[in-house]
């Protein structure tokens, strides 16, 4: 089994962390102009998009762990690129990439974020799989998680007149099959890394993950 060393601390992490309160605070810039001018729709999804940049933080008070800052970064960067670019600024419309760019990159981070739930519990020795099963387990958060926000476009689309899917099912089927293959993906990375592969992606990631949380991998909870 593959031995952890725990990754020394980074300034790369405050520059992370600043960038993404920068991006909360554009977002709830967005909210109250979206107020100001009495677009209602608008500042409840808004309020929505902001409330899922704080996921991580939740992740990290419910299972007791503290993830690597790179997650709480690209949650900020994904949901600012979708609502305040994406719909805000009409770049689904200027750019038709736009979209698609989105959810392959969603797909994979939530891939790779799943595999990392799964790998805590299985070096930890609570559950034993083989890695074929870490890599499902990594495929399925990430189909899960973009199918949800399939759901949340179509309630958008729905309950405020939104354009989110913009060719209805055409377009949900395009997101979903590109989440599939970034899910793929990440899958593959898992899969990689817990035979004992290299990999240079989940290799950073477990690494900060470890120095963050030392208390879960020590001698006596980690896998021979």
């Amino acid at each position: 089994m593959r031995k952890l060393n725990p990754l020394p601390g980074d300034r790369v992490e405050r520059i992370q962390l600043g960038i993404s309160l920068l991006l909360q605070l554009a977002i709830f810039g967005l909210i109250v102009g979206s107020l100001l001018r009495q677009q209602w729709s608008i500042a409840f999804t808004g309020t929505v998009v902001l409330t899922l940049t704080f996921v991580p933080a939740i992740i990290e008070r419910q299972l007791k762990v503290r993830l690597p800052v790179e997650f709480t970064l690209v949650t900020c960067v994904f949901l600012y690129a979708s609502f305040g670019l994406g719909e805000v600024r009409y770049f689904y419309h200027r750019f038709w990439w736009w979209d698609l760019m989105l959810h392959s990159f969603s797909a994979l981070v939530m891939g790779l974020i799943g595999f990392l739930l799964i790998y805590v519990f299985y070096m930890t020795n609570r559950i034993r799989l083989a890695p074929v099963y870490v890599a499902m387990a990594s495929f399925g958060f990430a189909v899960t998680v973009g199918t949800l926000w399939e759901v949340f476009e179509f309630l958008m689309d729905w309950f405020f007149g939104f354009n989110m899917q913009k060719s209805g099912l055409d377009d949900t089927m395009t997101d979903l099959l590109v989440n599939i293959v970034g899910a793929v993906l990440a899958a593959l990375i898992g899969y990689t890394y817990v035979k004992g592969g290299d990999s240079l992606i989940a290799d950073r990631i477990t690494r900060h993950f470890v120095a963050k949380n030392p208390h879960l991998f020590s001698r006596k909870k980690m896998r021979d």
